[in-house]
């Protein structure tokens, strides 16, 4: 896998991750020989933690054959995320100031409980300034108020398999403890729809869910090496998706406890009793597609220029 020279530059701390070149429209800077600061980056890491393609095995050399994590503290037997973490499967670029993503779907990998697909991928650590991250238990809100996660991104490479949509998850709400994802963005190619898919109901502690179904509403198509972003915005009434491609936005609404009518031509209904679990947002990648060693130099990168978080 090729590899770039990378550096990753920090200014300030707050809960907002934008590009250099993001936020103001304008192309990014090259670093002037010596300068060690940008200073208009805001990307902070802080609040998240980072789940690898790879096992602790491979990463750490011990620690079992599930994903390896970096936290942004010292945690024992692991290795620290911070603004210096520069791997084959995330860096921000010194050029551009995006956040990277990539995941090659040729290696062998590993997964997460309850997960078939490897990731590169960050989970929000909701109480980063006042609990342990080293952590996950204390980490996740509650639907007392309105939680928002948006991303700017541009799907930079994907994998050409034959038969195989390059289906990848871009950002997602997870219950904690939930097998059973509240909603996932996906983008399934340059030739169909992003769609949003819903999980109806669930089972707490991580419980198979026979009864659970899920299903998919519509966002609008988007093709590779096209900057777009989304929107998803959830609260005590409904859970609201937005996006936001080449001029144009589409959005879709669910209300919990309302039918809803699904791509399939079905009318589904959001189980209230979502309301009454704790959820942490994820952002990043997360390929639909089980990795083979016949897929090598099948690869997913992604680019963020901006990924925000907001509790109200």
């Amino acid at each position: 896998m090729r590899r770039v020279q990378r550096r990753i530059l920090t200014c300030g701390l707050i809960i907002i991750l934008t590009a250099c070149g993001g936020s103001s429209g304008g192309q990014p800077q090259e670093p002037e020989p010596g300068d060690d600061e940008c200073q208009t980056c805001d990307w902070n890491i802080e609040q998240w933690k980072l789940t690898l393609p790879v096992s602790r095995d491979d990463f750490y050399g011990t620690g079992g054959d599930s994903a390896a994590e970096l936290i942004p503290a010292d945690c024992s037997g692991k290795q620290r995320l911070s603004n210096e973490t520069e791997l084959d499967y995330f860096w921000v670029d010194h050029h551009d100031e995006r956040m990277y993503f990539q995941v090659n779907l040729g290696d062998e990998g590993a997964t997460t409980t309850n997960s078939s697909y490897v990731r590169s991928e960050l989970r929000e650590l909701y109480n980063y300034q006042t609990e342990n991250r080293c952590s996950s238990s204390n980490q996740n809100w509650q639907f007392a108020n309105q939680h928002s996660l948006s991303g700017t991104l541009n799907i930079e490479q994907y994998p050409q398999i034959s038969g195989i949509d390059p289906k990848v998850i871009v950002g997602q709400i997870h219950g904690y403890q939930i097998k059973q994802a509240l909603i996932k963005l996906q983008w399934d190619g340059p030739n169909k729809p992003v769609r949003a898919i819903f999980n109806d109901t669930f089972l707490p502690n991580n419980q198979s869910c026979d009864h659970c179904q899920s299903f998919s509403v519509s966002l609008g198509t988007v093709d590779a090496n096209n900057t777009w972003s989304y929107d998803i915005v959830a609260d005590q009434q409904a859970v609201t998706i937005n996006t936001h491609i080449n001029g144009t936005t589409q959005s879709q609404r669910l209300a919990w406890g309302e039918p809803v009518l699904a791509n399939d031509g079905n009318y589904y209904t959001l189980d209230p009793s979502w309301l009454q679990e704790r959820y942490y947002f994820k952002a990043g990648i997360y390929p639909q597609i089980k990795p083979d060693t016949s897929y090598q130099n099948q690869i997913f990168t992604v680019y963020f220029d901006q990924i925000a978080i907001n509790h109200e």
